[in-house]
């Protein structure tokens, strides 16, 4: 049984809850069973999250926390600008693969309504932000231009789309040369199409 010093008890629970979430999955996740694996009263976790969808939601913004940081780790270790584009898109997919049940729950119908939630909502946002901002300097256009917001929705959706095939397995065979699928010649080509 861990164990917890005084002052840290959220982070201890958060951090077992994101060991159970990846081990067990978003249902067998419960305040309870986090209050015995760390070893306190069933009733102390409920002092940091009053229930189940508040504890979710703590998670999911530490999960859009260290996704950001992760994405801002991998633009600035680029040499230019496309290939910080491109390692955005590739760190998104690591970060899924590696933490495969945080970033369903991130993404997923348990926390569909993120607006709800402003921390967790500005968590989110913080992530598109980061991509934004690359493509914004790409295309060399003002923040307020509406094309700059489609172009970032459309490289989020790529880049999404592509992270939820690769986590259901599904084979991107190169229809006609039997290639595996290639993400960052595919995130390389939509770069190529942009004004």
């Amino acid at each position: 049984m861990a164990s917890y010093h005084h002052g840290n008890l959220r982070e201890s629970l958060l951090a077992e809850a994101r060991r159970q979430l990846e081990k067990d999955g978003i249902d067998k996740l419960s305040l309870r069973a986090l209050a015995r694996a760390v070893g306190v009263s069933q009733t102390a976790p409920y002092r940091h999250f009053p229930d189940k969808n508040a504890l979710l939601v703590a998670l999911a913004t530490n999960g859009f926390s260290e996704l950001r940081q992760y994405l801002i780790a991998r633009a600035e270790a680029s040499p230019d600008l496309d290939a910080a584009l491109v390692e955005v898109g590739l760190a998104y997919v690591d970060f899924a693969k590696r933490n495969t049940a945080l970033y369903k729950l991130m993404f997923g119908p348990a926390l569909a309504n993120k607006e709800l939630c402003p921390e967790l909502y500005e968590s989110a946002e913080s992530c598109i932000k980061e991509l934004q901002a690359l493509i914004q300097l790409k295309i060399s256009t003002p923040e307020s231009d509406e094309t700059l917001w489609y172009i970032t929705i459309n490289a989020a959706a790529l880049i999404k789309g592509h992270t939820g095939m690769i986590l259901e397995g599904i084979d991107n065979c190169h229809p006609d040369t039997g290639e595996d699928f290639d993400l960052s010649k595919a995130l390389r080509v939509f770069l190529s199409m942009l004004p």
